[in-house]
């Protein structure tokens, strides 16, 4: 078996170890080693792992100077600030790393963990696992057949409820900055960047390696009382003129769970995260669909191919530092775009209860979104008394964020 050490196990770091106890139970991954740095805190956990024969590290180094000869993978489920240099340290240890997703908050991070693979030798997987779903590469299989002819146009949307339990989840929600990095944290950033980076996906899937992204143009919101933002609107257009929206908020009270579409010179493909399931519609009115048989499963799916990896059945990671960097300019762009955060003034929100938490919501957002994803425009050319027509972002020659302009705007609200 496979032999991974992360680092924690508490938060989405235990979704980490579920998975690899599951694959563990297939003989095909093994969780060998965590680093736990307050054990008391994780009492239990801790004594069972360890009378599970699984070694508990206090530290990253620790388990980076032990490792060698017994740990395959080293994963990284933390919080965005720590990506980087985790990777970077990971690497030049000598091992292959997986991180969480985003691959960083700055192009000029993600570019760091890539100077780093090639320095080293190594490689970094990013934790999109939907990337790694049969229906995803159902779909990408049929994006590059050319059955749906060429990419024209893709939207993505969700509507995810966030009370103020959520932002008080760990230190670093919600924020702009933690550990003297920029982390940009929002729903676009991190709650829903699968789905954002979804549309990469497809759009590199089609267009090879003339992929990339041309331009960004951002409307970035805040109602809450946060430094970040919690509602967003996100165009990109890629060097082949491909469009690509994502539509976000926190700010709401009803749900719209994440649905994409993408629409092709040969028709059209509609994609459904709760049954994790992708429909086309041809034009001459045809259809075909395909369902994940198990869409609860895409977690240790995700470990399983990186496993196939470490053993050469598989040439790379299915998401990489090239498929999950355009995220990190994306959302750079669409700050630089959005020239930092837009108010939402408080005559425009009400405040609820979800969940037992207190809930600030713009009202009508949920319409609103709904309507700019079935039109593909942006919420500013809607008739929304808060929203605010930005500028596009030109991506050549942008390789370090904040801007200067940006910057100042930005340390002012941090």
């Amino acid at each position: 078996m496979i032999k991974f050490g992360i680092v924690g196990i508490g938060g989405f770091a235990g979704v980490w170890v579920r998975s690899l106890r599951a694959l563990e139970e297939q003989g095909v991954a093994r969780l060998e080693a965590a680093v736990v740095r307050n054990r008391d805190k994780y009492a239990e956990q801790v004594a069972r792992m360890e009378a599970e024969g699984r070694t508990i590290y206090a530290s990253l180094d620790d388990m980076l100077a032990a490792g060698h000869g017994t740990l395959d993978v080293i994963g990284a489920p933390t919080g965005i600030a720590y990506h980087e240099p985790m990777a970077v340290q990971t690497m030049e240890a000598g091992y292959d790393v997986v991180i969480e997703k985003p691959v960083a908050g700055t192009v000029q991070e993600a570019e760091s963990i890539a100077r780093a693979e090639e320095r080293t030798g190594r490689w970094c997987a990013v934790g999109y696992q939907q990337i790694y779903s049969p229906s995803t590469r159902w779909l990408c299989d049929k994006l590059q057949s050319g059955a749906l002819g060429a990419l024209r146009e893709a939207y993505s949307v969700i509507c995810w409820p966030r009370g103020l339990n959520y932002y008080k989840r760990n230190p670093w929600a919600g924020q702009l900055r933690a550990n003297d990095r920029w982390i940009l944290d929002g729903p676009a950033t991190n709650a829903t960047a699968h789905h954002i980076n979804n549309l990469t996906y497809a759009a590199q899937a089609v267009e090879g390696d003339a992929f990339a992204i041309a331009s960004v143009r951002g409307e970035l919101y805040r109602s809450k009382a946060i430094p970040s933002y919690d509602t967003s609107c996100i165009e990109i257009i890629t060097a082949r003129g491909t469009r690509l929206c994502h539509y976000v908020t926190h700010a709401c009270v009803e749900s719209t769970e994440p649905q994409s579409i993408f629409h092709c010179e040969n028709g059209s493909a509609f994609w459904y995260r709760p049954t994790d399931t992708v429909t086309i519609t041809y034009k001459d009115g045809s259809e075909e669909s395909y369902s994940n048989p198990d869409p609860g499963n895409i977690h240790p799916d995700m470990f399983a191919q990186i496993s196939r990896v470490v053993k050469g059945e598989d040439k790379a990671v299915l998401c990489g530092l090239p498929e999950a960097s355009p995220h990190v300019l994306a959302i750079d762009l669409a700050f630089e775009s959005s020239r930092g955060i837009i108010p939402v003034a408080p005559e425009h929100t009400y405040t609820t209860t979800v969940g037992g938490s207190p809930l600030l919501a713009i009202h009508g957002v949920e319409d609103a979104l709904l309507t700019a994803f079935d039109q593909g425009c942006m919420l500013s050319d809607l008739d929304l008394p808060w929203a605010k027509k930005t500028a596009a972002a030109n991506a050549a020659g942008y390789t370090r964020f904040p801007s200067e302009e940006l910057g100042k705007i930005l340390s002012s609200l941090a």
